[in-house]
């Protein structure tokens, strides 16, 4: 049975002044809705990939702070674009905005409300006051992983509506020119997450130090976008082997392609995700993997990685 095509809207507001996790998922979603048969529209601010359609709104009326949207007023209707289905790629960011039209939530955890300690206030409060309403009023859930889909199945009901999809792995492109200043010439160890709690990069850095005792030139590179609740300036500092640390916040693609192809470990230790897009990244860059046994990185990396307990110091 063929499916008729439709008019998808794709709402990319939150993601397009940022870099992390689910930015990189909605960019890649976006990406790949040029070869499908629906056509596609992105919704927000500003364009995401200038090849698509899009409608555009203003940035504070797309806050999820702006009080407005919950009260009903100003709606817009996304019927006069032709838009008969809208994507919301993270959770409750279109709830309140839109009126006549179907929505597709897509869930990729709900750590703000299992583990609030390890998230900014906003986050806490967008999910603890927002998200029950927007998965009641949506009409498909997709979640990232198994363990999201529980997690959202235990917390909130309507398994009827919740459907698992794992995400691709980005293309991080050809590999041009080797940049001889990034890599190190003995052998290191890759991070890749945005630095905040939840990342565990204190237990990364000790378990560093134990590592670093043993195998005497071995260096850690630390890559990934600033976040929250974390002094990582202090916590290399005080570590024994601080000389051996490198931390070089945001890559380019190419710049993380190359540290992935030339680490001797990827390690994500992360004490719960919903997914872990670091842990297939580097896998397809054949690039061996420690990860944590908990969340949804058992999930995703299966027997193909090294799992290890995300609050010990032995990595090896």
């Amino acid at each position: 049975v063929r499916i008729q095509a439709m008019r998808v809207g794709i709402y990319i507001e939150p993601w397009v002044q940022q870099r992390a996790g689910i930015s990189v998922f909605t960019e890649q979603l976006v990406r790949a809705s040029e070869a499908s048969e629906h056509t596609f529209v992105t919704i927000g601010s500003k364009k995401m990939v200038d090849s698509i359609e899009h409608v555009e709104i203003s940035s504070r009326r797309g806050s999820f702070l702006n009080p407005l949207r919950y009260l009903g007023m100003g709606r817009t209707d996304l019927s006069k674009f032709d838009i008969e289905l809208l994507i919301d790629t993270r959770h409750y960011t279109t709830l309140g905005l839109f009126q006549k039209v179907k929505r597709l939530v897509i869930v990729h955890d709900i750590t703000p409300i299992l583990f609030p300690r390890y998230h900014r206030w906003t986050s806490f409060l967008g999910q603890r006051l927002l998200l029950k309403r927007s998965l009641e009023q949506s009409d498909t859930i997709v979640t990232v992983s198994d363990t999201t889909k529980n997690d959202v199945v235990s917390r909130f009901g309507l398994a009827e509506k919740v459907v698992r999809i794992y995400p691709g792995v980005r293309d991080l492109g050809e590999t041009v020119s080797q940049d001889e200043s990034l890599v190190p010439t003995s052998p290191y160890l890759l991070s890749v997450g945005t630095i905040e709690p939840r990342k565990n990069h204190k237990t990364l850095i000790e378990a560093f130090d134990e590592v670093a005792s043993i195998v005497k030139d071995v260096q850690l590179i630390i890559v990934g976008d600033s976040g929250w609740k974390v002094d990582l300036a202090g916590l290399i500092s005080n570590a024994k082997h601080s000389e051996r640390i490198h931390y070089l916040g945001y890559v380019t693609k190419a710049q993380l392609k190359q540290l992935y192809e030339n680490a001797r470990m990827s390690i994500y230790i992360s004490h719960y995700e919903g997914f872990g897009l670091p842990i297939v990244e580097s896998m397809k860059l054949k690039c061996p993997v420690i990860a944590s046994n908990s969340g949804a990185m058992k999930e995703v990396a299966g027997e193909a990685a090294i799992l290890v307990d995300p609050t010990s110091k032995k990595l090896i």
